[in-house]
């Protein structure tokens, strides 16, 4: 008869689970210094360090999943620091930056609203989206497909167009000394000032995205092993040129690319529109006798009473 094997040291387990959810933590504390840094008016440092955390926030589930480390706790404070990085550390840069640009006409009158109104948009989308599939834990959530864009992906298309941008801005908007080395697009091009005006319309399409039922393929392996190769080789491209912060124009648009193309495959795909995305409230009242009561409940329940 085959001796059971012997559960692991409790030190292993608990440094097991404690490594994916570091990494997370590291996630938080660059979308805490990436809103430091928009603060104090350092826009480019605050925006690669909302692409640091889009990488970070990849390399959480891996380590997860090498180690066998997922857990319930990991689950909610990866959403928590999704919270942060994606949804508020954007809207803040965006609001901070307009705020300290008057030339771009968004510092009063009815553009000073629709900004406002656009960046609490954007937050609410995001936290929509994170509660609403944080609980879908019955098994409606397809692995093959998004439903909306994940915040991870719109929070960082966001920084890295803006990144991208700057990068390109005429003296008195852009980072002095240049940032994210040679010039790809050559000296001479400039981003005109009018190209700003679209970005609070663009924190209302990510809003939007974010919180909807659009079909869209997830990042994995593909049928054909050069697509597969082609995927990694731009991944690891990324993931070098970000954390050098390095070269925005060009990681700009496999992002950008993959959105467009995938937003289209899903919505006229057959094999895209056979999921079903998972119910926005419960279709029944749950049989499991639980009682669900917000974390922060002021009084508890009469039963409980002492």
């Amino acid at each position: 008869m085959a001796k059971p094997t012997p559960a692991p040291p409790t030190n292993y387990r608990f440094f097991r689970y404690l490594a994916p959810n570091a990494v997370t933590c590291a996630s938080l504390v660059f979308g805490m210094v990436s809103m430091v840094a928009a603060h104090r008016g350092h826009w480019d440092l605050a925006a690669w360090m909302i692409i640091y955390a889009v990488m970070t926030d990849r390399l959480d589930g891996m380590v997860a999943r090498a180690v066998r480390g997922t857990s319930d706790l990991g689950v909610q404070l990866d959403s928590f620091a999704d919270f942060l990085n994606f949804g508020v550390a954007p809207a803040f840069l965006l609001f901070t930056f307009f705020d300290a640009h008057p030339q771009l006409e968004f510092d009063d009158g009815w553009r000073r609203i629709f900004l406002i109104v656009a960046c609490i948009t954007w937050v609410l989308g995001a936290v929509f989206r994170l509660a609403r599939f944080n609980v879908a834990t019955d098994g409606s959530v397809p692995s093959q497909i998004f439903f909306g864009i994940p915040t991870t992906l719109a929070g960082g298309l966001i920084a890295i167009w803006f990144l991208a941008l700057l990068k390109y801005s005429p003296p008195g908007m852009g980072v002095p000394g240049g940032f994210g080395g040679a010039k790809l697009l050559g000296d001479s091009f400039t981003t005109p000032i009018g190209v700003w005006a679209w970005f609070p319309v663009g924190l209302l399409v990510g809003a939007f995205l974010m919180a909807s039922s659009l079909r869209m393929l997830k990042v994995g392996k593909t049928a054909r092993r050069s697509s597969t190769a082609l995927i990694l080789v731009i991944v690891v491209s990324g993931y070098i040129l970000g954390f050098a912060q390095l070269y925005p124009e060009y990681l700009v648009w496999p992002p950008t690319v993959w959105i467009l193309v995938f937003l289209v495959w899903g919505a006229l795909s057959q094999k895209a529109q056979g999921f079903k995305p998972p119910p926005l409230f419960p279709r029944a009242e749950a049989d499991d006798g639980l009682v669900r009561m917000r974390p922060q409940e002021d009084l508890a329940p009469e039963d409980d009473a002492v």
